[in-house]
């Protein structure tokens, strides 16, 4: 990480927007299993991809936000359903990231579009449902 002085404060300020983001958006805990949560690993692969494309191409801000997530899910690890929803989620952030970074749109666009979509987030009881719903949030579904 050190190898990219540049990208790092812009990646710990995507971290505390995601959260903020989070926080404001939904009544529920962004630490949780449900949408919040989705929302918030989304969040944090779009906006790390945002803030660094300042400083660098697009394509190295989608391979570095994909480098930290990774990295971060491997170091902190948890339940193997969480651990899949949650590179689930990076990954759709980064997508979204890269189809509307084509737009002049601005963050909080980015942000507005991305909190639509947790409409449509699909609740899962079984990670061998995930590819069942590549383009969609999903999380955690109380049964």
């Amino acid at each position: 990480m050190l190898s990219k002085p540049l990208l790092l404060v812009p990646t710990v300020w995507a971290t505390v927007e995601s959260i903020l983001f989070s926080e404001l958006n939904f009544m529920e805990s962004h630490g949780g299993r449900g949408v919040a949560n989705a929302f918030r690993h989304a969040a944090w692969n779009l906006l790390i991809a945002k803030n660094c494309a300042v400083f660098t191409s697009k394509e190295k801000a989608v391979a570095w936000a994909k480098f930290i997530t990774d990295l971060h899910e491997e170091v902190f690890p948890n339940e193997p359903f969480d651990h899949e929803m949650d590179l689930h989620n990076n990954h759709l952030g980064r997508e979204i990231f890269i189809e509307l970074s084509t737009k002049n749109i601005s963050k909080k666009e980015m942000i507005a579009i991305l909190n639509e979509k947790t409409k449509t987030a699909r609740g899962l009881t079984d990670e061998r449902e995930f590819g069942n719903y590549p383009h969609e949030l999903v999380y955690f579904k109380e049964t």
